[in-house]
């Protein structure tokens, strides 16, 4: 089966002491839409959304996933917080078998490191920034 696979960078983020609870500023909110409308302009729409819990990367998958078109609940999972990327890929390798593509949201260093070995990314993604790969998967498990 074809399956694919889009890490976004979550938003710009504004300044706070607690990084966690650091909200989108509104470059970062307006990047994540824009991100969500050049997925559409590609034809492309998410069939399942996983995100970090932290409520950057949580609005910006919120955002970009309307953006793309996708109407359903946005799976926020906290060990996707500051994730590696074998962690990330743990993540991926739980999607759900009926989903043929996912998008998934999280943080750097271990999203662009996840980008580079799986998708071939060439440099750090910038907040809002994709990667996009498709891959002949029977299950996500094979990841």
């Amino acid at each position: 089966m074809q399956r694919r696979i889009t890490l976004l960078r979550h938003g710009h983020a504004e300044e706070h002491a607690d990084d966690f609870t650091r909200a989108l500023s509104p470059a970062g909110r307006a990047g994540a839409v824009r991100a969500g409308e050049a997925l559409a302009r590609a034809g492309w729409q998410p069939a399942h959304v996983l995100s970090s819990a932290a409520p950057r990367a949580l609005a910006t998958a919120q955002l970009a996933a309307k953006a793309a078109g996708f109407s359903g609940r946005v799976v926020a999972a906290s060990s996707l917080y500051l994730a590696t990327d074998a962690q990330c890929l743990e993540a991926l390798r739980q999607v759900p078998e009926s989903a043929a593509s996912v998008l998934l949201v999280a943080h750097n260093p271990g999203l662009s490191r996840l980008a580079r070995d799986l998708c071939g990314h060439d440099s750090e993604l910038a907040p809002a920034e994709y990667a996009s790969i498709e891959l002949e998967l029977d299950a996500w498990a094979e990841l």
